[in-house]
């Protein structure tokens, strides 16, 4: 099974219920028919879902079948919504997709929501993208972030040293931390061909307030703690040391977070 690295702590899905389609899919946003269907992969909990609502015929959010929780939560949004008819929820693997080949026109998933579908945590990233192009007859949009590029300051010896970390027990799981990078060439592996595939970046900068609590708490509770410990990367003692560590960055007056993100195009050539 594919391993989320922060698991599904509150800490996550607050910040995840707090994106949108706005600010996490606006290149494709411009690029939508109202008569389209679209398959949004890794829902999570739904708050990117719904907001392609208003843009598309019908949405489909898929999640896996460990986190079927979060769409308990996502579904019971949608009706109040009132979008019950609109925007459908399934469990199912990204990478044996229940639908037949261009069921949809467009295929999007998003980097980092719950829990364990998105192209950075999973360990065949190509499989996800080759399916996402299976089931898409227009366009397939992916979105990553990249773990090079992550850009703290003030700097600390806790958060670099939580950067090596994060990064360890990312890959120990399977997972690609510097996927931005990667977006093109697995796209070419999982069938697109070249003169289909462009690769822009966007840059995100946020809060420092609000990441460095985030970050504190998914530090010592979650996937990413008992992992760490799991394979004897660190002690509890150390990871709480680093989790204090984010709390006092984000308080800090010149603390600063910036990073890209890596947003990949397919626009598939009809045949």
């Amino acid at each position: 099974m594919p391993f989320y690295p922060s698991a599904h702590s509150d800490a996550v899905l607050r910040t995840h219920k707090s994106r949108s389609a706005e600010a996490c899919a606006a290149p494709l946003l411009l690029l939508l028919k109202p008569t389209d269907t679209l398959l949004d992969i890794g829902c999570g909990p739904g708050s990117i879902t719904t907001g392609f609502a208003p843009f598309c015929a019908r949405v489909t959010g898929v999640e896996h079948p460990s986190a079927a929780s979060v769409l308990v939560q996502a579904r019971q949004d949608a009706e109040q919504l009132g979008l019950k008819d609109k925007v459908v929820y399934v469990e199912a693997d990204a990478l044996a997709l229940p639908f037949d080949d261009q069921s949809f026109d467009v295929a999007y998933c998003n980097q980092a929501r719950p829990f364990l579908l998105v192209l950075q945590h999973v360990p065949d990233p190509v499989g996800v993208l080759r399916e996402m192009h299976r089931v898409a007859r227009r366009l397939v949009f992916a979105r990553e972030a990249d773990r090079g590029t992550f850009a703290h300051w003030p700097l600390t010896p806790e958060i670099t040293r939580f950067d090596e970390l994060w990064t360890q027990v990312a890959r120990a799981g399977g997972g690609e931390p510097y996927a931005a990078r990667r977006l093109k060439s697995w796209a070419l592996l999982a069938g697109a061909r070249p003169d289909e595939v462009r690769v822009t970046t966007a840059g995100e900068t946020p809060d420092p307030r609000e990441w460095g609590a985030t970050f504190a708490e998914r530090t010592v509770t979650g996937g990413f703690a008992d992992k760490a410990k799991e394979l004897g990367l660190a002690s509890e003692d150390e990871l709480r040391g680093i989790g204090e560590a984010w709390r006092e960055w984000g308080e800090k007056e010149d603390a600063w977070f910036g990073y890209l993100q890596g947003e990949m195009l397919i626009t598939k050539q009809r045949s």
